[in-house]
């Protein structure tokens, strides 16, 4: 659904009027008092078939905030902090003068416009960065960073007090690193941010990640997931199974839990009790039994693990593999029949194994258990709306998918337009390997066999890189060369 750029508020939420556009070209006009005489009255103004639908105040507000919410807007509230004279006479600030600055209505509004606007635009983090001169503010946005606001210098002091009162931090202390929580109001949800602040040459450098925007968002299917028929079938295959660990691997902001999320979708049923263990709880599935570690009460993994034991599972999600004993433990639920699904930092799929050995897990737990391993990388995706065919030539279809036929094939790429800010991507989506675990890789890992010999049996059984998979989506118009070129060599 795609927001148009109409309203109408005599009061605030109750008598707004939003319009949205479906892909069939039908305009839906969202009202709390759905009225059919206004809808008609929108369709003669904008020349489209107009249907009134019913939206609840606080859903409707929310929606038209961060409509009206951009760059242009929370640039104009930047311009109102320049003008604003909030500096020390000796260039420090004491404990009333940060509250007092911090309170104005221009630092107010400023930083909860940036919030917004971060919101909108998918950002994942906000970066606030002092610099010898100013203070830059960046996005980072399907992985990469942008930059959005250049500040004066003087405007620092305030904003991160602003910031820091948001999140509960001590807004005099600037000497060690701090963290917290903000959370902001939008209709009926609240999206939260963690913050974090240390201090850097400049001054105190603030990052705050998105945290809310995944909790709205509807988990996929597997199928929606754009993997390879291959590896979906493998996966589902390797799901079936009654009992044994399966594995996501990959850096931070790959995407595992996304992944995790689907598979506990796909097996999610009324006779199947599911229980997960996560730091934090990222999305909220109905029908599944989550708990969120708390370590300050002393309800840490392997507390929780060991509890769920006693709990009669059939399947539990462990967020993260960190230690030996929580490997371990984890290890022992597989062979007690429970199937258990959890992520790994490693670099490939095939890590997984000498990765859980390293941190102590014993040969003989490893080698029978582990039912699967998958990696993945998250690349930027083709924006569809600036979406254009280019052609390899036949060199270059040698060189990247060592094809030597006659034929010409195209691939595709983003010329760059207003929808993905003149990046040519917008959204992201994963490359993936998947290596199904047979006997003969069983004996090799048992054995302790160095890793290019776990290596060389997966692929003599079939098994295939994250590369081979980036080409395939390459191929298919999803992404770029250099995407795959660029996070399948990380």
């Amino acid at each position: 659904m795609k927001l148009c750029g109409y309203s109408r508020k005599r009061s605030r939420g109750s008598d707004a009027v939003l319009l949205a556009y479906d892909f069939a070209g039908v305009v839906a006009a969202a009202m709390v008092r759905p009225n059919p005489l206004m809808a008609k009255r929108i369709q003669g103004l904008i020349g489209r078939t107009v249907e009134a639908v019913f939206a609840l105040p606080a859903e409707l507000q929310a929606a038209i905030d961060l409509f009206y919410q951009s760059e242009s807007v929370v640039q104009e509230l930047a311009g109102k902090l320049a003008i604003l004279d909030i500096s020390a006479a000796d260039g420090a600030f004491d404990l009333e003068q940060l509250r007092e600055s911090a309170g104005t209505e221009a630092v107010i509004s400023f930083a909860e416009g940036l919030l917004l606007l971060a919101v909108k635009e998918r950002a994942s983090d906000i970066h606030v960065e002092p610099t010898e001169d100013a203070v830059r503010i960046r996005f980072r946005i399907d992985g990469h960073l942008q930059e959005r606001f250049s500040l004066r210098r003087n405007v620092l002091p305030p904003l991160l007090s602003r910031l820091k009162i948001l999140a509960g931090a001590d807004i005099i202390e600037r000497r060690l690193p701090q963290d917290g929580r903000v959370s902001i109001r939008l209709g009926d949800r609240t999206i939260d941010f963690r913050f974090s602040s240390t201090p850097a040459v400049h001054g105190e450098k603030i990052v705050l990640r998105v945290l809310g925007q995944i909790q709205q968002q509807p988990v996929p299917n597997l199928n929606e997931l754009m993997f390879s028929k291959s590896n979906l079938e493998k996966l589902q295959g390797i799901l079936a199974q009654p009992n044994g660990i399966f594995f996501v691997t990959g850096p931070t902001g790959s995407g595992k839990s996304l992944t995790l999320y689907s598979c506990l979708k796909h097996l999610n049923e009324i006779d199947t009790n599911i229980m997960t263990i996560e730091d934090p709880v990222e999305y909220r599935l109905a029908g599944i039994n989550q708990i969120q570690v708390n370590t300050e009460i002393g309800l840490d993994f392997q507390r929780v693990l060991r509890s769920f034991l006693r709990q009669d599972p059939d399947i539990i999600l462990v967020g993260e593999i960190r230690d030996k004993e929580s490997g371990k433990l984890a290890a022992e639920a597989s062979l007690t029949g429970h199937l258990v699904l959890t992520t790994l930092h490693t670099n490939s799929a095939v890590q997984a194994f000498t990765r859980l050995i390293e941190i102590g897990v014993d040969t003989f737990l490893v080698a029978p258990t582990v039912i699967g391993s998958m990696a993945q990388r998250l690349v930027r995706r083709i924006c569809p709306d600036c979406k254009q065919e280019q052609g390899l030539s036949r060199e270059e279809m040698g060189k990247h998918f060592r094809w030597t036929g006659d034929k010409r094939v195209s691939f595709f790429v983003g010329k760059g337009c207003e929808h993905c800010r003149g990046t040519g991507f917008r959204g992201r989506l994963a490359i993936h390997e998947l290596l199904e675990v047979n006997d003969e890789l069983r004996t090799l890992i048992g054995r302790n066999a160095p890793i290019m010999d776990i290596y060389n049996c997966a692929r003599a059984a079939g098994f295939t890189d994250m590369h081979h998979d980036g080409m395939k989506k390459v191929l298919r118009g999803l992404t770029t060369l250099a995407e795959v070129n660029e996070m399948a060599m990380h």
